[in-house]
């Protein structure tokens, strides 16, 4: 068994290595260009996939708990599309204040999230007809951010439509360092309450005999999903699937336990955004793909099977 797990962690660093290769020394010139390619390009290219990567792993993760369904993630939620239109409509109406973008993308996260919560608990929805209202809600917030970005007079605004497609081509060391601290405090979190999160997949009342403050982590659990994903929007658009695939990739090589599967989940969700960015630059080149696309290629069909085994149950 020990062996069996040393060689998938043995796997998993050879991927890591490769892609890490892939996008930031493969190409790259000699000289003083080369060297600031690396620094402001490539090295924070990379950082904000790795990013992205692991937050929307670990808020899918969390919101997989949270309903106890395990087809739940944050795009389909509608989660990352209420954060993007939050986004657009802080960048339309307060361009100058940029500090404000990620604040207004972490409040349609948490906005979205809170509406799909009270609707599933008002009408007693099952998780199945809450993916439908998520599926609606991302429908509707992304055409109203359309036709915001469309009616606009901006032509930067206009520009802004990565964020439905997703791109780390935009990334800046400055939000880079304050989203890495933001996930670094969340993750520990997560990690110091693994054990809450297997007391929480028993059901709510189990949870509460068991000493689990139901209500006050629930609240926290939607928080920190809430800022994850808006940190990940406000710097790199919707980017689909992550926080699906990951979970399940991560269970399957780590086990359920939480304490295993919240570092698993990381590693994982940051190959698979390696992945997606190496293929989106290279597959096309020169021109390069939005990385949302790649996501959704790999993403969909998982989706597929993963609602295939559900139903052959």
């Amino acid at each position: 068994m020990k062996q069996s797990q040393a060689g998938k962690n043995l796997l998993l660093i050879i991927a890591c290595v490769a892609l890490l290769f892939a996008n930031v020394v493969h190409d790259l010139p000699k000289g003083d260009l080369g060297q600031e390619i690396l620094l402001e390009l490539r090295l924070p290219r990379l950082l904000l996939a790795i990013l992205a990567g692991a937050a929307l792993g670990l808020a899918g993760l969390w919101l997989q708990t949270l309903f106890r369904h395990a087809l739940v993630e944050p795009g389909l939620l509608g989660v990352s599309a209420g954060s993007s239109l939050a986004a657009v409509i802080a960048l339309m109406f307060w361009q100058h204040m940029i500090w404000l973008l990620p604040l207004a993308a972490v409040f349609g996260a948490l906005l979205t999230l809170t509406l799909v919560l009270l609707l599933a608990r008002r009408f007693q929805l099952q998780a199945e007809a809450l993916l439908l209202v998520g599926v609606a809600l991302s429908a509707l917030a992304a055409a109203i951010a359309q036709l915001l970005l469309i009616l606009s007079p901006d032509q930067t605004l206009r520009a802004a439509s990565f964020w439905f497609m997703g791109s780390f081509a935009y990334a800046q060391w400055t939000s880079l360092l304050s989203g890495w601290l933001v996930f670094l405090v969340l993750a520990f979190w997560g990690l110091k309450h693994a054990g809450s999160f297997d007391v929480w997949l028993l059901g709510e009342r189990e949870a509460g005999y068991l000493g689990l403050p139901v209500k006050r982590f629930r609240r926290q659990v939607i928080w920190g999903s809430a800022i994850l994903v808006g940190v990940v929007v406000a710097q790199a658009g919707s980017v689909a699937f992550i926080g699906l695939m990951a979970p399940h990739i991560a269970s399957r090589l780590f086990g359920c336990h939480h304490r295993a599967m919240i570092p698993g989940v990381i590693v994982v969700g940051a190959l698979l955004t390696l992945l997606a960015d190496t293929l989106s630059m290279r597959l096309l080149a020169p021109m390069e793909l939005p990385v949302g696309i790649m996501t959704a290629l790999f993403g969909a069909p998982f989706f597929l099977y993963v609602l295939y085994q559900r139903w052959r149950q």
